[in-house]
């Protein structure tokens, strides 16, 4: 049980570390003999009228559900045991699949790696004349 929390957690802080090293990175590099391209890596959204009010009602309902649940001790108690099934659930799939998820985290981890060495290589060839 100890195990699959800490390879979720794991999981989680190499998502969550990844785009902010790699935005890091970016960041303290400027290359001055180059012109530089900015390239957005996040696609900028604006929903529509019809999408924006579905997701404000879908917003009022969940937020009406959870204040029902809070005040209501029978609900409360189920929602307490669909959240343990979800969670037991889970770290069961993450038992199961740990070898697939351990080979995913060293691919992601070689491929770090490899944009980082790619990234100085191309520094160390910006810096010479």
């Amino acid at each position: 049980m100890n195990r699959s929390h800490l390879l979720t957690s794991l999981i989680v802080g190499m998502v969550v570390a990844a785009p902010l090293a790699a935005q890091q990175q970016t960041a303290k590099v400027p290359e001055p003999r180059t012109a530089t391209i900015q390239v957005n890596d996040s696609l900028k959204i604006k929903p529509s009228p019809e999408l924006q009010k579905s997701l404000d009602d879908l917003a009022a309902a969940v937020q009406a559900l959870a204040l029902r649940i809070a005040s209501d001790p029978q609900l409360r108690a189920a929602a307490i045991q669909a959240a343990s099934s979800f969670v037991a659930t889970a770290q069961q799939a993450v038992a199961e699949q740990s070898v697939a998820l351990q080979e995913g985290l060293k691919a992601a981890a070689e491929r770090i790696a490899a944009v980082g060495a790619a990234q100085a290589a191309q520094q160390q060839k910006a810096k010479k004349p």
